[in-house]
């Protein structure tokens, strides 16, 4: 990334932007693309084969990479999965949109209903919209005072709203006290707002299924969303045994013994070994492979930008919580996990695909998950929303060899985690190649160069050389905190409107 002065960008903003609208009505002369977001849950940015994972297979996500642009410096909005969806689908630092953290089950937290989804914009341009697995944007499906899959503007939605799958059958304890076993066929799937109730399959095969189906009910003549947020590799994890298979020799002989042994009894009982992990990722896989085979099938593949992500970090060996336990994600060497603003806890994966972008190609240039709507802004031909601050930009400059992207203001990355012991980082902030995180009270506390030290060894905070690049980007965190806690849209539209 060539290095830049921030405030020097904002001079080139008016270049960028009639550039933009010329390219962004050439779009619109042309047949609208369909576009497809798969965005897994808790997959690291070192768990894929074609990010360099030596035992896992991906083929399918693989094929894609091969097909588009992989880059090495993608960041998700936030280090959970509610405010990584809020920022990806809205362009918005997920503070901005009223989610500060996950949202457990029946709290009162939801994102905004003045906020403008990516779902939205394309129903705006005549799109068919649809939502094919974890929402987590609300309190679940029975808060109504929230805003639900068809008020985030999906016109068809098989929506799982909790954090994680649901099963009762294992989630109800044994009343002698003895373990409780049980497949993980998920039982709080909604379909278009009613119960689907008990299913006979995993969760990934059941998303795929409905995806397949809807893709068939389309008509051809108009364009179609499909946002695919698939509920793995989030614990519990559960794989048909055919992927089991595939991983036998990193499984234990106890996992082996009680292959279905409920992971919220996992604590004080024998190691299991990383293969469940790793079935449960080619699993997933697979599902991407079933989906991307039926948009071939039904000729609308190379009509398709197709987006695969993370919503963060994975959870690594280092389990916090009961229900982390076996978990294996990988983060490719990088600092930290899931829950923090380390790199591994916001560095993901990120393929595309789609027109104008090259094969097989790679960018290292930092792009984030707020930049995926502007960027499917200029690539479909439909207009930002004015009236609201978005926070991202394109990033169609990067899928060019070499390309660089311009930015007004700074990568900005907020998790409100209190309840931690050491709650040291609710703020990150990058300029060019320096990232700074700081305190809850805004008191910097790492600062790294991230291009000379991607795995943040060595921290610069308190060194007399990088004095004035510390005040440089803890000026810059304060603007932009301070805008922030203005925002219109969260300080006046964040209840529901009256009827």
């Amino acid at each position: 990334m060539k290095k830049t002065v921030l405030a020097s960008l904002i001079a080139m903003t008016a270049m960028s932007s009639n550039a933009l609208a010329a390219d962004t009505n050439t779009t619109n002369n042309a047949a609208k693309p369909n576009v497809v977001i798969f965005y897994v849950d808790d997959l690291g940015y070192g768990d894929l084969a074609s990010y360099g994972h030596q035992i896992v297979k991906t083929p399918h996500i693989d094929k894609l990479a091969a097909e588009g642009v992989k880059f090495t410096q993608y960041y998700s909005p936030a280090p959970l999965c509610s405010p990584s969806r809020a920022g990806m689908l809205t362009g918005r630092t997920p503070y901005r949109t009223g989610i500060r953290s996950w949202i457990p089950d029946s709290q009162n937290v939801h994102i905004g209903w003045g906020e403008r989804t990516l779902a939205h914009m394309l129903q705006d341009e005549g799109y068919n919209t649809a939502l094919m697995g974890k929402v987590h944007l609300n309190g679940g499906s029975h808060m109504t005072e929230h805003p639900q899959a068809k008020d985030l503007g999906f016109d068809y939605s098989f929506a799982m709203y909790a954090g994680w799958q649901k099963n009762k059958k294992v989630e109800t304890p044994n009343a002698d006290g003895s373990l409780r076993h049980g497949k993980i066929y998920p039982d709080n799937f909604i379909r278009n707002g009613k119960a689907v109730g008990e299913t006979n399959d995993y969760a990934g095969g059941i998303v795929a299924d409905e995806s397949i189906q809807w893709l068939d009910t389309l008509n051809k003549e108009d364009p179609f969303f499909l946002y695919v947020p698939f509920p793995e590799v989030h614990t519990p994890i559960a794989s048909p045994q055919k992927y089991l298979d595939m991983y036998s020799d990193y499984i234990t002989d106890f996992a082996k013994k009680n292959p279905d042994l409920y992971h919220w009894d996992w604590k004080g009982q024998p190691y299991r070994g990383q293969g469940e992990y790793y079935a449960n990722i080619s699993y997933m896989d697979e599902q991407v492979g079933r989906i991307v085979s039926k948009l071939k099938e039904i000729g609308e593949y190379d009509n398709t930008i197709i987006m695969f992500s993370s919503d963060n970090g994975p959870v690594t060996r280092e389990a916090r919580k009961t229900w982390e336990l076996n978990m294996a994600g990988e983060t490719g060497g990088l600092r930290g996990r899931k829950d923090n603003l380390f790199e591994g806890g916001i560095r993901v994966p990120l393929i595309m695909k789609g027109a104008g972008i090259t094969a097989n190609s790679q960018s290292h240039e930092p792009v984030y998950g707020l930049d995926i709507v502007p960027t499917l802004s200029e690539m479909v031909g439909f207009e930002l929303p004015t009236d609201r601050v978005i926070d991202g930009v394109s990033f169609t400059s990067a899928f060019k060899e070499g390309g660089e992207v311009t930015r007004t203001k700074p990568m900005i990355w907020t998790i409100d985690m209190p309840y931690q012991d050491d709650p040291i980082n609710e703020y990150a902030v990058r300029i060019d190649d320096y990232k700074l995180i700081l305190d809850r009270d805004g008191n910097a506390k790492y600062l790294f160069n991230i291009e000379l030290d991607p795995y943040e060894v060595e921290n610069l905070v308190g060194k007399a050389d990088f004095k004035a690049k510390v005040e440089e980007l803890s000026s810059a965190y304060k603007a932009y905190r301070a805008e922030i806690e203005q925002d219109d849209i969260l300080l006046h539209h964040y209840a529901k409107p009256k009827a």
